[in-house]
């Protein structure tokens, strides 16, 4: 390998270094007697965010691609893109992540270096073009997610929702290894470019058996593809372990590694896109299933937190269904899906933030008021904040697909894609389980604006404290947001044609059918 592709990782070697220099820092800092065993996680917070912004640089005046050793690592020019896309985002999420962390009262700077870690992880995670490389770098991030889970160690809900993690990521982990192995032994390789390259030859009728055993292990690692990205049927974990993860957590679990995991997904598929034929099927079923489950489920859930997890199960259904296609274009709209996705997912945890920040508040006056956030809670909002109730309005259509907002036109894309492959069944399902979706985003709305009877004098008085503790840059990120999602719609240029670069500039995009 020339030293000079190394300079490609430049900023991965920077963040590195960072993280490491930031804990030595800041554990030697809280350890000063004669600073009284400081809490620093404002001081924290601030370092991440000159951190990001210093990586964002560094990506934007990176113009060397190449790959490290032997085509572990591949950097290409869209994988920067990408990064600076999941940085961006992290550094819009980072804010209510530092809010909740607050509000939940951890108290331990290591909580945003074990972040850090992750993000890392996800970072090199774009550019594995290896199995092997791939494994260790999902083990790392899975943890560090391990961690963030049960990092509140006074909360039997977190130990429980970190062990929940650890066990069935655990069991994931040998099922992937299981895969990895079938493939070694039937290939004798794991680099994705050879396995390309060599699942492209006929197997003849004598090796049928071998072709079974390659297909096994495709399928086995496939499936623990879909286990991270949480998509039905392996969503068991994700409800239980993102509800009783901290709050600071269950933001960055279902936010930040969406990016990375997905990318790695098409990377995978290029690679075996000459076996794709045989396995065609299986992520139009997954797509329907997860739709299915994630609207079906979060139809009867009494509590926001819960409804938000299943919504993103059913999102996830939708983000699937270009792999069906195998196109530039399905992939595009995959990325460019997952970009709205992205944006109202923080708008989301942002107001439910905010929320929360409400209950500490007034949790000072009363004893009675939980950190437990039903949706009867919204009971007559537009009455005390007409503007909270309007964000409201806007994310919840956005999500559930409803003209002029970004979420009708990321899903009309897809719909469109799979209808030119003339799967109208698929489409047909998919629609009608969105149509029975609308109905529980519907009811939100109905709860903020109609039903103010029965609301009790606690509930008001949560609910007026609700305007008056916001942070004004907090606000104005919302305020920003909210109106991307109509902006996006009116010009969903710059979007997609980031999405369609950065698809075409994959080392492997020879293999996708034009």
């Amino acid at each position: 390998m020339d030293s000079g592709f190394l300079k490609s990782f430049l900023p991965e070697i920077f963040f590195s270094l960072a993280i490491f220099f930031q804990l030595i820092f800041n554990s030697r800092f809280v350890n000063k007697v004669n600073f009284n065993y400081p809490i620093i996680y404002k001081e924290t917070f601030y370092q991440i965010l000159v951190v990001f912004i210093c990586l964002v640089f560094i990506y934007f005046n990176l113009k060397i691609e190449g790959f490290f050793s032997n085509f572990l690592f591949v950097n290409d020019s869209g994988s920067c893109v990408l990064k600076i896309s999941l940085i961006f985002f992290c550094i819009l999420a980072l804010f209510f992540i530092g809010r909740s962390f607050s509000l939940q009262h951890i108290n331990f700077f290591e909580y945003f270096s074990v972040f850090l870690l992750s993000l890392l992880g996800l970072l090199l995670l774009i550019n594995a073009s290896d199995i092997l490389s791939a494994y260790l770098i999902i083990e790392m991030q899975a943890l560090c997610f391990y961690i963030l889970a049960s990092f509140k160690r006074n909360s039997s809900f977190s130990t429980e929702a970190g062990l929940k993690y650890f066990i069935s990521g655990s069991f994931i982990s040998g099922i992937f290894l299981l895969g990895a192995s079938l493939i070694y032994g039937c290939l004798g390789t794991l680099n994705f470019n050879l396995l390309n390259w060599l699942l492209s030859f006929d197997f003849s009728p004598e090796f049928l058996f071998l072709k079974m055993l390659v297909i096994t292990g495709i399928l086995l690692i496939t499936f623990t593809l879909f286990f991270k990205v949480a998509a039905a049927p392996f969503h068991f974990w994700s409800p239980d372990v993102y509800e009783g993860a901290p709050f600071a957590s269950t933001i960055i679990f279902s936010i930040i590694p969406k990016v990375s995991l997905f990318i790695f997904f098409i990377r995978w598929i290029f690679a075996i896109s000459t076996f794709f034929l045989d396995i065609k099927v299986l992520f139009i079923l997954i797509a329907i299933l997860s739709v299915f489950f994630g609207t079906f489920f979060a139809l009867r859930q009494k509590r926001v937190k819960r409804l938000i997890i299943y919504s993103s199960i059913a999102q996830v259904g939708f983000l699937i269904v270009p792999f069906y296609t195998l196109t530039v274009d399905g992939f595009s709209y995959l990325i460019f899906f997952l970009f709205i996705y992205l944006i109202t997912s923080i708008l989301v945890w942002g107001n439910l933030v905010s929320f929360y920040n409400s209950f500490s508040y007034f949790k000072t006056f009363s004893s009675k008021v939980s950190h437990t956030f039903f949706i009867s809670s919204l009971s007559g909002l537009h009455k005390v904040n007409k503007l909270a109730a309007l964000s409201f309005i806007i994310i919840f259509f956005s999500i559930s697909g409803i003209p002029p907002l970004s979420g009708f036109l990321a899903k009309i894309f897809i719909f469109f894609n799979l209808l030119d492959f003339k799967n109208f069944l698929g489409a047909f399902f998919l629609i009608m389980l969105n149509m029975v979706s609308v109905y529980y985003y519907i009811r939100i709305i109905k709860v903020v604006f109609f039903e103010v009877k029965g609301i009790n004098k606690e509930n008001l008085e949560f609910q007026m404290v609700y305007p008056t503790h916001q942070y004004e840059l907090v606000s104005f990120i919302l305020v920003c947001l909210l109106i991307s999602l109509l902006f996006i719609f009116i010009y969903p240029t710059f979007f997609y044609m980031i999405s369609h670069y950065a698809i075409l500039s994959f080392e492997n995009n020879s293999f996708i059918t034009p």
